[in-house]
């Protein structure tokens, strides 16, 4: 039977997205391009850590669910097993491994084995490896983790050699599972983390399809299946027999734990030591190497590095309802139960575990200081003094943001400081070029700027201040103008978004027009001095106007009783307004 068409592990809702670019600061690689506000994720540099899926506000990046596809393979004719990670016992709690294993045969699944059988297999393997030839010490990154595996190959091209060349333990245990249950059967991971689904991807004839443990437990409430509603049997057991240490794999220290017995027992007869080196969250991997010489090393050694921090049991598919505390001493706890190593019968049967990952460097452009300079002036920053590095743009640095303007990735409207200049350059061009007189107050009616309009309105003896201070910031709204309680009025939170009527004040007449800036905080408002001959001419010209629109939807509707009249009401309308025209430019003139 055809599966569905897999999307991207990790996909963007576009309608959901803000703008507000926080996956860009959240993503280790910066593997997410702009375009037209909305983040887009590009998969070809994306290595599947789910760091901006549990950090988007909006909930606008998510990971794929393959759910459906699963229950297509189930509805088939093949054989399907479960490869479940050893981090259920971290993450889903009020589950024993006999009811989770109930549950998942009550879903259609033929039998439920261990992903750390594979990770046994894997730890024999890498026991022997490090035991060096000669003199020569050796060096070896672990491969169990595919965020990291991925984020190497594509962005450490020079220390890529050194990853592991063999299979992970999810790709091993599903290699054993054919060689046990036949080439044909269907392998589902179910686990804690969204890189295994690439890594599926990747791996399509061994894994047919990832899991999180979101998506079981969707499945499970789904099916209002709980671990009262299951009947247990005496064949509700990992098959073909439970891991050993390898369930150690999803926390920090765990492979190195699982694998030390090996280690310990080679190298007794070798008389060799090995150093070994645990290190968890992507933000640590990155710095890990700087510095690093591998001719500096004195006696092998092994990097277990993990995406997340504090290893699978915290990966991003979890569940969560287990706090973070108690995750990894039920994990403890769980694998101090099982065997030190696996018996000698079973690692002879262990299956291939050669395995290289299929990606490869990723091509850097490299710019020169003149174009890295163009790409900042963009954005408005022509000295050092411009480069505030304050990140609001997802990236950590102003040079970051501009070689991500080079490569196409980013837009100039990331750029808070940019985009607070341009508006204010705006509104200071609006205010200095609008005949009307403007201001903008604070909630205690204090002027934050106005216009030079608004001072000659107000009067001679606020437009001599107002040509001592430009702007008048600071000034006291209620001793100029005779309208600041409209103000008042819509600063309110409760109070009206805009107010627009005349005030009469001795001979004047103003009209005002106050709307809110920010409730509770700022307001501003547009003022006229309608007895004032252009202002008149204006405010004729557009009450004609008015009546000109209004006058028009009345004559479609009844053009038949009026015929010629109507438009002869036009016609005097538009005299009128040609009239008072014709006035002002005589009176410009």
């Amino acid at each position: 039977m055809s599966l569905l068409k897999k999307k991207a592990p990790i996909h963007t809702v576009y309608e959901k997205c803000l703008d507000c670019y926080k996956c860009i600061r959240m993503c280790p690689v910066k593997a997410i391009k702009v375009i037209k506000g909305q983040a887009h994720i590009m998969y070809e540099r994306c290595i599947c850590c789910g760091r901006c899926v549990n950090n988007c506000p909006t909930n606008a990046k998510r990971y794929r669910s393959d759910v459906d596809n699963v229950k297509l393979l189930l509805s088939g004719n093949r054989k399907a097993v479960v490869s479940l990670a050893p981090s259920f016992v971290a993450d889903i709690p009020n589950w024993t491994s006999e009811t989770i294993i109930a549950a998942l045969k009550k879903l259609g699944f033929f039998a439920v084995s261990e992903t750390a059988l594979g990770a046994d297999f894997l730890s024999a393997q890498i026991a022997r490896d490090l035991l060096h030839d000669g003199n020569k010490p050796r060096f070896m990154i672990s491969s169990a983790c595919p965020a990291i595996v991925a984020y190497i190959k594509l962005y450490k091209p020079d220390i890529a050699q050194y990853v592991s060349p063999h299979a992970s333990p999810l790709l091993t245990h599903a290699r054993f599972l054919h060689s046990h249950y036949g080439k044909e059967t269907a392998v589902v991971f179910i686990g804690p983390c969204f890189a295994k689904k690439h890594e599926a991807d990747l791996y399509e004839n061994d894994i047919d399809a990832s899991l999180t443990f979101q998506e079981l437990d969707e499945w499970l409430q789904k099916e209002r299946i709980t671990p009262e509603s299951v009947s247990v049997t005496p064949d509700c057991a990992f098959q073909p027999r439970r891991s050993a240490k390898g369930a150690f794999f999803p926390i920090e220290n765990g492979e190195i734990t699982a694998f030390s017995a090996y280690i310990k027992n080679a190298s007794a007869a070798a008389g060799q030591k090995i150093d070994t080196v645990s290190v968890s969250g992507i933000s640590v991997v990155q710095k890990l190497f700087s510095g690093f010489e591998l001719e500096s090393l004195k006696k092998p050694l092994f990097l277990e590095l993990l995406a997340c921090t504090g290893g699978c049991i915290n990966g991003p598919g979890i569940t969560g309802t287990v706090p973070g505390i108690f995750r990894n001493t039920r994990l403890h706890n769980y694998a101090d139960t099982a065997d030190e190593t696996l018996d000698d019968s079973t690692l002879s049967i262990s299956p291939s575990i050669e395995a290289d990952y299929p990606l490869s460097a990723l091509p850097i452009t490299v710019y020169s200081e003149q174009e890295i300079s163009d790409g900042l002036q963009q954005v408005g920053k022509f000295n050092l003094d411009d480069r505030r590095n304050c990140g609001s743009c997802g990236y950590d640095t102003c040079r970051d943001l501009a070689v991500a303007l080079l490569n196409g990735w980013a837009e100039k409207s990331m750029c808070a400081s940019y985009m607070r200049k341009l508006a204010n350059q705006t509104a200071n061009g609006i205010m200095k070029s609008t005949p009307s007189g403007a201001v903008i107050v604070d909630k205690e009616l204090q002027i934050i700027d106005c216009n030079e309009p608004f001072a000659r309105i107000m009067g001679e003896e606020t437009e001599k201040l107002y040509a001592d201070k430009p702007g008048l910031e600071g000034a006291d709204l209620t001793k100029i103008a005779p309208f600041a309680q409209y103000f008042t009025s819509v600063i309110e939170l409760n109070g009206p978004d805009q107010v627009q009527c005349d005030v009469r004040e001795g001979k004047k007449i103003y009209h005002i027009k106050v709307f809110a800036i920010e409730k509770g905080e700022t307001a501003a408002g547009i003022v006229d001095d309608i007895t004032e001959p252009r202002v008149r001419i204006d405010r004729t010209v557009e009450r004609a106007q008015e009546v000109i629109k209004k006058n028009a939807a009345v004559t479609q509707q009844i053009a038949f009783l009026l015929g010629e009249n109507a438009a002869e009401s036009e016609a005097i309308l538009n005299s009128i307004i040609e009239s008072y025209t014709t006035e002002e430019e005589d009176h410009d003139a």
